[in-house]
Order: C-alpha cells, then structure tokens, then sequence
C-alpha cells in the first residue's frame, strides 16, 4: 500500500534527523539525549537511537519510532503525523497519500515476472556450458548466485512455451501482459510469440520490496550482439525508481551509516560477495533524483566507486553533484589500476578496499585538484577561467562554508592576487546567475476527503479497541517482567517449551502479543526485529502501557543470553507467572466468599482457598 511505502522511506531516515525537526538532541556516547517533552524534563532523560529507529525516555515511559513521536509530540492522527514527517524530509506526500488500488495487469506482471525467474534459475541448475563457463571466469560463488537469483535463459523460447501453458482462461491476458513489459516478443510473419531473452545470463532487478520489476542480461556467446540487453520502461519497471542491491543494503546502509554506490551488475554482486553488503548500483549512467533524495535520507556518508574509464568519471562527476545539492560531499573510491570494483576486489582483495574507503578522499577535492593547472600560472586569463570552472563544481553547494572556503583554497593555489572577499562577491554573483535561470518548485501538500474519512474510521475503531482493553485490567508484575524479558531477548522464543508459558498468561494483550513473537520470529531477518515489532505496537491496538513495556525492552535489545541462561530464566518466569496466576485466583475466591449468601457456598470456597494455599506453598518452596 501506498502509506507502506512511504513509512518504509521514513525509517531509513535515521530518527535523531526527523526529532531534531522538533527539538534539540546533544550527543552522548552511542546515542543522543534531550529533555523529553513528554513530562516536566529538568535534565535530558529521552535516549534516540538511530541505529534501532527509536526514541526511549525513562523517566516518563515514552517511546517508539518516528512516527510514534511525531504523533504524540504534535498532538495528531496517523495521516497528519506522515504528512507532516513528509513535508521536513522533502517527501512526495500527495503521490503516497493515493490510495492503490489493486491491479489485474500488474498483478499478472508480477506473476509473468516471478515465474521467470524461476524457469532461468531451473535452466541454470542444469549447468549450460555458456553459463558455467561465465560463473567460472567472474568468480561467483554459489551464495551469490542464489542471492541474487541469477538464471540462464535458454535459446529455446522456454518462456513462451511456459505462458502456452497457462489456463486457458487467462492465457491471452499473460501473454498479452508478457509482451507489454518486453520478456516475450511477437513475430507477425511466423504470428507467434517468442522470448525475447536468449542464451544470456540474466540478473533480476529488484525494488526495493524484493520484487522483481525487469532484467539485465549478458551476452555470453561468440559475436552475440549486443553485450548487455536490459529491460527498457514499462508500467512494471520504472529505472529511475529502483537502485540495483538495494533491497540487499538497505538495512546494512542504515547500520553502517554509509553508501557504496557502484555502477553494473557485477560490481554490485562482487561487492556483496566480499562482504560490503552497503553497496548499490546504478541503473544507467546517473542517479534520478529519487534515489539522490532516498539514499541522503538514509545516509550522510556516500562514496562513489564509478568505474576508471572516461563514462565512469563523468557520471560519478554528475551524481557528486547532484549530492552536493542536497547537502553531501561523497569521497572518491579509486580503484586504479583496475578497472572497476570487480577487477580490484579480485586482484588486491577485502582488506586493500578497505584501507582506501579509510583513506578516500572528498571528490570535489579530487576535482578541484586536476583543475589547477602544472603551469601557466602567471597567465591571469588561465588562472581566471580555470577559477571560473571551480565556481561551477562547487556550485551545488550554494554559499555553504564547505564551499565557498573550497574556493578561497583554489584561489590561493592559482595565486590569485585579488582578496578573499573580492573573490566570494564574484562567486556570489555566478551563483545569482545560475539562480535566475532555475525553475521555481512549489510542492503543495493536500490531504483527499477520502483519506479524511479513513482517518475517522480508524479513530472509531481505535475507540471501541481501547473500551476493550480498558475491561482487560492493568499487566500484573511478573507479566510486565515476562514481556519485557522476552521482547529484549526474542531467543527465549527458539526453546521448544515456549508454548508452556500460555497456560499462565491471563491479560489478552501479553498473550496476544507473545503468541504474534512465536508465530513471526522464525520469518523474519534479525536486523528487522525492532522495526517489526514497532510495527505490530503501532497497527495492534496496544494501550499504552503495553507499549511503554515493549519500547523500553527493544531499546535495550541487542545483548543475547547464553543456553545456559535462558534455561534457568524460563523455569524462573513460569513459577512466577504460576504464582501470580494462583494468587489471582485466591483473590477472587475470597472476594466470592465474603459475598456469599449461604453457609454451604462459603465453606465450599474455603475449600478451594485452602487447596490454592498449599499449592502456593509448594511453589514457594520450590527451588529454581
């Protein structure tokens, strides 16, 4: 859904740079703190962590993702709290705000798509000679293959015969929609289909979700012309949207807090393979400004490993910029004498690309540098137009002091004779230039009626869930120390005895919620625990002190137990979750008999108190 996309941009922006739209954070150690505006904060008490996308406030219970803050710190709905997230970080917040309807055409694409990738996978199982001799010779290793998916495409139409194949009833729709996105062809003389995909190794390309939009392929017979045939645009796949890997190094970009940006298939996989998983690839010779926008987001660290040829240079020049623009100097990875990430890696290895990311310099600087020139520096119309070429590279930068302290650099190395000041005016004056002839862009965010009416019908909704949870009654102690324990260290959830613990919980909340922990824990990737446990609090309709439970557990989630330890925390926790189960009970019970109306019905509950004494007792006694 649409709203989905738009909170999958919003968490790969680290939460300290959407709080601080609202207020002041300071650092401190791995986190950063400020006075929480939840309650009367005298000293910093609210923790933000960009690595687990949460803020924590200990003294008030406060907590959760962004979105979580911005609800609550603005005092308004969902809808209003992405909006108005959306508006800070430059987000498209009309194109998300559309509610997508589902599609019969791209659903089929999607079907077509999927089922391709599993014919080339199959054909590739069966080892062509082109294909092995190709995975031999680019050193791919079967990790790699299987991770992204790279297949064969045979030169016997496997996929056309595949879409023959299809149920009558919606043959016609699957090869019509096979020919829309361009995996099959059509031939009029011979009126039939054919694929349009032949003896290549094929390499899906995924959005960002992990679906498969399109293809880039390679040629791997003699003479086969040409060497690289990619899908080209269609109503399934939009290039300017998708970064090749991303879907890969979205969460390892997050974690890093840096961005590889190579450009080809294969620097992407040999990348990943060796271990830098934050790599992504480029799908032409540039970056849209979607991905410029979407990378800066996640990250403030980008380097840019273009390969060494005269194509390279010019779009690692084109994307700098356009960083530039938004704020970010990228540094300059140089894998000379190699030709590109691939080359290198296979040649110098791991550890050789990591001392130069240590050592990679600030590209514009790179830049500037190979434009001063070795000589004919006492000519003034040399020096004058080669400072004119470094006001155009710094420009993107505006009048920031990164920039313009560039161009003082620059003009002392052209030996300039003119003052600081004087040159800053000069520049000052190129920028208004460039200013005059740039279109004007006006944004304007609305919300429709429709998602209006959502929004009541959510609050409707929201109101009779909370009449509801408000009948359960407060978490009794142990459950509060059982939930918290299990959501900060999920592991207790691979022990075989866990289903045990259910007979024993009695508020719905913690038992709903313990029972979602089983069921998605064995699904998920680890590095998306906290995010999807924020989503399940955000979407389940907790109270809030079954949040503030959980968000203070996944704060300080990160530090698992050994076997030794959960085994004995587990017996722990289910007599004292039996324990105050039966102390419930005895409560209840005594509240009944002194109630009770008749002798038989007081003695008869004096019973059952006595029987729940002893086993209290037995309990008590027992030895963990």
């Amino acid at each position: 859904m649409a709203f989905e996309q738009l909170k999958d941009r919003i968490r790969e922006t680290p939460i300290s740079t959407i709080i601080s739209h609202y207020m002041t954070l300071n650092k401190k150690g791995a986190s950063l703190v400020g006075l929480c505006p939840f309650h009367a904060d005298s000293k910093p008490s609210m923790n933000v962590s960009d690595a687990k996308g949460m803020f924590k406030c200990f003294a008030c219970g406060a907590g959760g993702d962004a979105i979580t803050f911005v609800k609550d710190f603005t005092k308004v709905e969902f809808v209003d709290a992405l909006k108005d997230i959306a508006g800070k970080l430059g987000l498209p917040f009309e194109e998300y705000q559309k509610e997508k309807k589902k599609n019969p055409k791209m659903d089929m694409a999607f079907r077509v798509l999927n089922a391709s990738v599993r014919i080339y996978k199959k054909v590739a199982t069966q080892n062509p000679e082109p294909y092995t001799s190709f995975i031999e010779k680019r050193k791919l290793n079967v990790e790699s293959i299987e991770k992204f998916q790279i297949g064969y495409a045979p030169g016997n139409n496997t996929l056309k015969h595949y879409l023959e194949s299809v149920p009558e009833a919606e043959r016609d729709f699957a090869q019509q929609t096979a020919l829309d996105i361009g995996i099959v062809r059509y031939n009029e003389g011979r009126d039939s289909f054919y694929d349009f995909y032949r003896d290549r190794v094929m390499f899906p390309i995924l959005d960002q979700s992990g679906q498969i939009r399109g293809y880039s392929s390679r040629a791997v017979l003699p003479d086969q012309i040409p060497k690289y045939l990619n899908s080209g645009e269609s109503f399934a796949f939009e290039k300017n949207t998708i970064l090749y890997g991303l879907n890969f190094a979205r969460i390892p970009i997050r974690q890093m807090d840096q961005v590889i940006i190579v450009e080809g298939n294969m620097d992407v996989i040999m990348m990943h393979q060796f271990g830098f998983h934050q790599t992504v690839g480029t799908m032409g010779i540039a970056l849209s400004d979607h991905s410029i926008r979407h990378l800066s987001h996640m990250t403030k660290n980008v380097f840019l490993g273009m390969d060494s040829d005269a194509a390279g240079k010019k779009a690692m020049h084109k994307i700098n910029s356009d960083f530039m623009s938004v704020g970010i100097l990228p540094k300059y990875l140089n894998f000379e004498p190699a030709k590109d990430p691939d080359e290198f890696l296979l040649t110098e290895g791991r550890l050789a690309l990591l001392e130069r990311m240590e050592k990679a310099p600030v590209l514009l600087d790179v830049m500037i540098q190979e434009l001063i020139p070795n000589s004919g520096l006492d000519n003034i119309d040399v020096k004058l137009a080669t400072l004119r070429r470094v006001f155009e590279i710094v420009s993107p930068l505006r009048e920031h002091l990164s920039g313009t302290e560039r161009i003082i650099a620059a003009a002392q190395l052209l030996k300039m004779n003119s003052d600081s000041a004087t040159i800053l005016e000069d520049y000052k004056n190129f920028l208004s230039k460039l200013r005059d002839k740039a279109p004007i862009l006006n944004e304007k965010f609305k919300v429709e009626e429709k998602e209006l009416e959502i929004q009541e019908q959510e609050l409707e909704r929201k109101k009779e869930q909370t009449t509801s949870l408000q009948e359960s009654g407060p978490i009794t102690k142990p459950e509060k120390v059982f939930l918290r324990e299990i959501v900060c260290h999920p592991e207790f959830l691979t022990q075989p005895n866990r289903d045990e613990f259910l007979a024993y919980i009695s508020h719905p909340e913690v038992k709903r919620l313990f029972q979602w922990l089983v069921k998605i824990y064995f699904e998920i990737d680890e590095a998306e625990y906290v995010s999807i446990v924020q989503d399940e609090l955000s979407t389940g309709d907790y109270s809030k002190e079954t949040r503030d439970i959980v968000t203070e557990a996944l704060f300080n989630y990160g530090n698992p137990y050994n076997e030794k330890v959960i085994q004995r925390m587990l017996k722990d926790y289910k007599l004292m979750l039996k324990m105050d189960q039966l102390k419930v009970k005895r409560k209840d019970l005594v509240d009944r008999q002194k109630s009770s109306l008749t002798k038989n019905e007081v003695d008869h509950l004096l019973i059952e108190i006595s029987k729940l004494d002893k086993e209290i007792l037995n309990l008590r006694n027992t030895v963990p």
